[in-house]
């Protein structure tokens, strides 16, 4: 009696690798990170201080939008922006302010936790991180307000007699002296509102467009609230907004060039 062995096929498959995410230092700064945007940016901010210091009726023509001169035939005493006032627009513009450095952590506190998760390395976005936190360091910190704010004297549009106050109006490009300090060119929380749009560069992939389309206009309408309440001028909310965003090009530029590069 013979006695059959079953032999046991074994079908090995080809083993499936998950495609991760690509966590090079181009794919994480997007477009933000590219040699045209900075050009782009660059040419842009560079127009709009031509096109404002050229014309500067516009800067008077939006600010007077929102000016209510009295009725009272004094505009010193009885005028103003009445924004300016409003409790409600104190109440968004205080949300708005806190809104950069909320969604900052709070993104940063979740991408490190999914890191620890999933044993990601957390340097997988440091070169982003380094990138947001420098340029928010160096353009509203240094740039706009230690620099600019402090050593252009532009008064603001409610210190200036067009709008009720005691100072002339100073075109952009114009150092005329008479704003001893925390002055209106530039904005300063035009320059912080770009941390918004920045910080979406660390939501996933598949988040990032959503974000976009709260982020952006939060962002836009946090340095437009400025124009309105006539603590400054268009022109000084378009250039603050527009130079954080030139400083964080050319930190991306430099970060990817001299450091990525080398590791």
């Amino acid at each position: 009696m013979q006695c059959s062995v079953p032999v046991l096929k074994l079908k090995l498959s080809k083993p499936s690798f998950v495609k991760l995410p690509d966590f090079s230092a181009a794919a994480q700064f997007g477009i933000l990170g590219s040699r045209s945007f900075l050009v782009v940016i660059t040419f842009a901010l560079a127009a709009l201080f031509l096109l404002f210091s050229l014309l500067p009726e516009i800067d008077i023509a939006v600010s007077r939008h929102f000016y209510n001169a009295g009725t009272c035939g004094n505009a010193a005493d009885c005028g103003g922006f009445p924004a300016a006032t409003s409790a409600a627009f104190a109440g968004v513009r205080g949300f708005l302010y806190a809104m950069p450095f909320v969604v900052l952590v709070a993104i940063l506190l979740t991408n490190t936790m999914v890191a620890i998760k999933q044993k990601i390395s957390l340097w997988r976005d440091a070169p982003v991180v380094t990138a947001i936190i420098g340029s928010l360091v160096l353009g509203p910190g240094l740039l706009v307000n230690g620099l600019l704010k402090t050593h252009v004297p532009r008064p603001r549009p409610r210190d200036v007699t067009l709008f009720g106050g005691e100072f002339p109006f100073v075109p952009v490009g114009q150092w005329s002296g008479l704003c001893s300090g925390n002055c209106s060119f530039v904005s300063g929380e035009a320059s912080l509102a770009p941390l918004m749009v920045l910080s979406i560069l660390l939501f996933p992939k598949a988040w990032q467009k959503p974000a976009l389309l709260v982020m952006l206009p939060a962002s836009l309408v946090m340095a437009f609230l400025r124009v309105v309440v006539g603590a400054h001028y268009v022109s000084d909310a378009m250039l603050g907004y527009g130079l954080s965003l030139l400083v964080f090009s050319i930190l991306a530029q430099f970060i990817m060039r001299f450091w990525v590069a080398k590791t």
